[in-house]
């Protein structure tokens, strides 16, 4: 090559070629990681495969970039085999048969696990390829998306779809290599930090890498939810810093940009401290640890810089999470983030070119930083179980399936059984029928049976008929065999036809005698409404079939209540009991989940007939009689409320609980006084006073009435008055 086309290819074709590179993958992969964030939130992430995945993918991108950083000479040899491979990922990606890269996850994780590593290793490589001017062009690119995302947040992308792009993207990269092993248009564009050049600019640096690598990760933990703002706050901020590093006038101030270095490290460090309220400072922190980076960045940097910078961060996470999960006392704990302090001032205090007084400053600020301001984070709470969502009864029992853990794994459905929160994994399914529901991330749903039919894995897809539970992909389920029953439909495979277990107990067509017309797609009252009225004015086989059916809906909704009731849902679980109970007398075991429901739920007038249930059990009577008598008084029915007050009233009476009777006596003389209920309250007070003649409280409430009926006299004496009265 002469001397010409080699100009044009050092200054023309390949620095653009660069530029064009390094922007695509920065936005390829922010794009990645952006869509891979709400796929990969149905991973059961407390399963040891997924960390050890994440610690595997860590492990080899550090050891690409390093690898990359400081190896001057690439092989030719390597370069080939990592394009081979590129490519066939590529390949392996385009025409995998399956489109979620979530389901490639449960059913092939060693292909996942291998493609996690490989990826790592490209990137990682490349990272460390990256001079100032791929690495501006880099962050260019992810700012760009960063942006683009905010105005377009619905990106219908496949993870495997961006994965295949990055392949290509990085393939572009290894081949340029075996061209040239280190590029000859980095000596015309490599850009010179003026501020890199100076080396005791560097413990800022490394002190607030180390910190921003430490804050990311923790942040991924402490706070789920997207990572838009994360990703664009860091990005801008380290290019913005980038560029102010190249200023030529800045080399000039030294002291004001040592001061300025000082003053930021600190503030970062106090936000870092500050760790209860990363929601509402963490973009300040990435903003101020960013642009350190970027502006104090050595053009430079040895290689037993990075281990340590790995050091810190490993002591950020360990101290974090140390007074994360350890229960300590306050002082305690502050005294344990004091070990914050010298992880950030270390490489600080060890610069002996500085003087003693502003190291020292340093350090005595930091600390009081720690001692005044350091919170620990807040534990993540689940997300308050919502009615809205989960509760959607239907009568399960109808179908004759048996239903049970051994056989059954359940994700997401409807039915009340302990259910996976997230998609079952292939060892967990084994020698089990999976039930799912389409109440979310349907799409994923989808691919996920379309595996299980091609394995021919038996499952269950159960739907209910709500106007505001629909689903998107009736498509898809057109495919699967359905049984339809009231208020809700079974899809099942073809080859599952057989081993559906429909237990002989009920005739095979009992439900198309008259009963389908009569209560498919009806409310739970209407559905009470029509059997009560078969049972009625019906017999025979009619009669017997809607007895029987009385008691699966009964059943069903008893199923509902005691898987509530297990879960500590107390409301949710009184609220199946009041289903329950319109179609059978409630048995005793739903008797005591509802007095222990009840105990700790706040009384509501739609829980009175299950208070009543509970007043004709003996066990039970004085808990229903004590909650019923303030719920009718404060409902002003004043019969049931003084006959409440009475039956109670005996029981104590019966089991010579005389206080607690006689306090509930002068309360219901009190209630017909309320009333001006003379002819009750009168007789009452006679005979106590007969019993107790020295009693106070009796001969008070005597003279109440005797004063309150002379005022009602002096009223009716006075018909103006009486008039005002009413009014």
């Amino acid at each position: 090559m002469d001397s010409q086309w080699k100009r044009f290819w050092e200054t023309g074709l390949f620095p653009s070629l660069e530029f064009s590179l390094s922007l695509s993958i920065g936005y390829v992969l922010s794009l990645f990681f952006y869509v891979a964030g709400s796929e990969l939130s149905l991973i059961d992430r407390t399963d040891t495969a997924y960390p050890i995945l994440q610690a595997l993918i860590g492990i080899f991108f550090a050891a690409g970039f390093i690898y990359r950083k400081y190896k001057q000479n690439f092989p030719i040899s390597f370069s080939l085999a990592l394009l081979t491979l590129a490519i066939g990922q590529v390949v392996w990606l385009l025409l995998g048969n399956t489109s979620e890269f979530l389901i490639d996850y449960i059913f092939s994780f060693e292909l996942v696990l291998m493609s996690g590593v490989l990826s790592a290793f490209a990137i990682g490589i490349y990272g460390g390829s990256l001079k100032d001017f791929r690495f501006l062009s880099f962050t260019l690119g992810i700012t760009v998306f960063t942006f683009y995302s905010l105005f377009e947040p619905n990106q219908n992308y496949s993870i495997k779809v961006l994965l295949a792009i990055l392949y290509i993207l990085l393939s572009f990269y290894f081949f340029s290599t075996l061209f040239q092993q280190n590029p000859i248009s980095s000596k015309f564009y490599k850009i010179r930090s003026k501020i890199g050049k100076h080396p005791l600019f560097s413990p800022f640096y490394r002190s607030s890498l180390s910190l921003l690598i430490a804050y990311c990760i923790l942040h991924l933990y402490f706070q789920p939810g997207p990572k838009i703002p994360l990703i664009l706050s860091i990005s801008f901020s380290v290019t913005f810093g980038r560029v102010m590093s190249l200023l030529g006038g800045l080399k000039k101030e030294t002291k004001a940009v040592f001061l300025i270095g000082r003053v930021a490290l600190l503030f970062a460090f106090f936000f870092f401290i500050y760790q209860t309220y990363w929601s509402s400072f963490f973009i300040a922190l990435c903003i101020i640890n960013g642009t350190i980076v970027g502006f104090f960045k050595p053009n430079k940097t040895p290689y037993k810089e990075y281990l340590l910078i790995g050091l810190e961060t490993t002591l950020y996470l360990g101290l974090s999470f140390l007074l994360y999960f350890w229960n300590l006392p306050m002082g305690l704990r502050t005294l344990t983030a004091l070990l914050f302090v010298p992880i950030l001032i270390y490489p600080y205090l060890l610069q002996k070119h500085i003087i003693r007084l502003p190291r020292f400053i340093m350090l005595a600020a930091a600390c009081l930083i720690v001692l005044f301001f350091f919170s620990p984070p807040t534990i993540r709470t689940n997300s308050p179980f919502s009615k809205k969502e989960n509760f959607d009864p239907i009568p399960f029992a109808i179908t004759n399936l048996n239903f049970n853990e051994e056989e059954y794994i359940f994700y997401k459905s409807v039915l009340p059984f302990p259910s996976n929160p997230f998609l079952p994994k292939r060892s967990e399914i084994k020698n089990k029928i999976v039930v799912l529901g389409l109440s979310s991330n349907q799409s994923q749903i989808i691919s996920y049976i379309e595996r299980l039919s091609e394995e021919e894995h038996p499952f269950l897809i159960i739907t209910t008929r709500n106007k505001t539970n629909q689903f998107h992909h009736i498509n898809a389920l057109s495919l699967l065999s359905r049984k339809s029953y009231w208020n809700f439909d079974i899809y099942y495979p073809n080859y599952l036809a057989q081993k559906i277990n429909f237990t002989p107990s009920l005739p095979n067509d009992w439900k198309l005698k008259y009963f389908t017309e009569k209560l498919d797609n009806l409310s739970f009252l209407e559905v009470v409404s029509v059997l009560d009225s078969v049972l009625k004015y019906s017999s025979g086989d009619l009669r017997k079939d809607a007895i029987e059916i009385k008691h699966l809906y009964y059943e069903s909704f008893a199923a509902y209540a005691k898987f509530y009731h297990n879960i500590g849902q107390n409301k949710l679980s009184l609220d199946a009991i009041a289903y329950a109970r319109k179609f059978e007398s409630p048995k005793p075991d739903l008797l005591r989940i509802a007095f222990n429901s009840l105990k700790f739920t706040t009384p509501e007038a739609e829980y009175i007939p299950i208070l009543e249930d509970l007043s004709l059990d003996i066990e039970f009577q004085e808990f229903a009689w004590n909650s019923l008598i303030p719920m009718f008084e404060s409902m002003g029915d004043w019969n049931n409320a003084l006959k409440t007050m009475g039956l109670l009233e005996r029981f104590y009476r019966s089991n010579n609980q005389t206080e607690l009777a006689n306090e509930l006596e002068l309360a219901r003389v009190r209630l017909y006084m309320n009333q001006e209920n003379w002819k009750e309250v009168e007789p009452i007070i006679a005979t106590r006073l007969k019993e107790y003649p020295n009693s106070v409280i009796w001969e008070r409430l005597k003279n109440e009435i005797l004063e309150k009926k002379d005022s009602l006299r002096r009223i009716s004496v006075r018909p103006d008055a009486k008039e005002a009265r009413i009014q």
